[in-house]
């Protein structure tokens, strides 16, 4: 028999694993782990102050790393499950920046939305150049590393401003973007777009213009678990990059970080949902 265990494997945690993406049309939210059947069933781990511990040190990991934590239960462990998710939800809602307290549908609107943000970067003077961010009004502009002369910002998460106008003048040495090489491929160019990066075509000799210049001839790989490696130390690569950058935040209205509870149902009927019940209760 041929094994699945390739599509339920955990993959490691990081800065593009935990965003939402695309294959095609259709969009992946990634999901994390332990749930509740894995802390009450697998580990039995019981106590609601060390589940919600636990969840919370997730939710810690997840933020600082500006992602979405979706956290599946199980609805026959509601009640035990109230006391941790409780406690999660004030981890959440106490952190410096928001975090978004949201629904898996409206998750996949937004990323939609997200994905058809652009920005335009030309110069106006040496070291001036003008942005102008095509997007809705939900957006969540960032900078670091250079100044807005002409419109307000806000401190976020460091090393990264948040600039209130959609349209506004900084000042920095080099085009607050992303330079590609001719020869590398568009899906890494689509891929940046993606991520909310602003990137332009470029040579060689132009490089020192930028401030991050990328040539990539093999692209993101073939391969899933290739593709995977490669996206990741992209997107870490750019998220440390020190040098003047603009680039949209992943969630709306100024949030850090999303969060969102996800049922999972194992029962077939509802005489299978009432007997694990039974059993969550007489095993916890």
């Amino acid at each position: 028999m041929k094994s699945h265990s390739h599509i339920f494997q955990a993959i490691q945690c990081n800065a593009y694993t935990l965003r939402p993406y695309f294959e095609g049309s259709l969009l992946r939210i990634p999901t994390c782990i332990p749930d509740d059947e894995m802390l009450f069933d697998r580990l039995r781990i019981t106590n609601p102050m060390e589940v919600g511990r636990i969840w919370s040190r997730v939710m810690e990991r997840v933020y600082s790393l500006g992602g979405i934590y979706t956290l599946n239960l199980h609805p026959e462990r509601a009640l035990s499950c109230k006391p941790a998710l409780a406690t999660l939800l004030s981890y959440a809602h106490n952190r410096p920046l928001p975090v978004w307290s949201t629904h898996l549908k409206d998750v996949a609107q937004w990323w939609k939305e997200r994905s058809q943000f652009r920005f335009e970067i030309s110069p106006e003077a040496p070291n001036r150049w003008r942005v102008e961010a095509t997007c809705t009004a939900r957006a969540t502009l960032l900078a670091r590393h250079l100044i807005v002369e002409d419109q307000p910002t806000s401190s976020w998460f460091d090393p990264d401003v948040c600039i209130q106008s959609h349209s506004c003048v900084v000042s920095a040495e080099q085009c607050p973007c992303i330079g590609l090489s001719p020869r590398t491929p568009l899906d890494v160019f689509d891929f940046l777009q993606e991520q909310g990066y602003p990137t332009m075509r470029c040579s060689q000799e132009e490089a020192y213009r930028y401030a991050l210049y990328l040539d990539m001839p093999g692209g993101l790989g073939t391969m899933r678990e290739e593709q995977i490696q490669r996206r990741s130390a992209l997107v870490q690569r750019v998220e440390q990059l020190e040098m003047p950058f603009l680039h949209f935040g992943n969630w709306p209205d100024g949030n850090r970080a999303a969060l969102a509870i996800s049922g999972d149902i194992d029962s077939v009927t509802v005489q299978d949902f009432f007997l694990r019940i039974f059993e969550v209760t007489r095993y916890s």
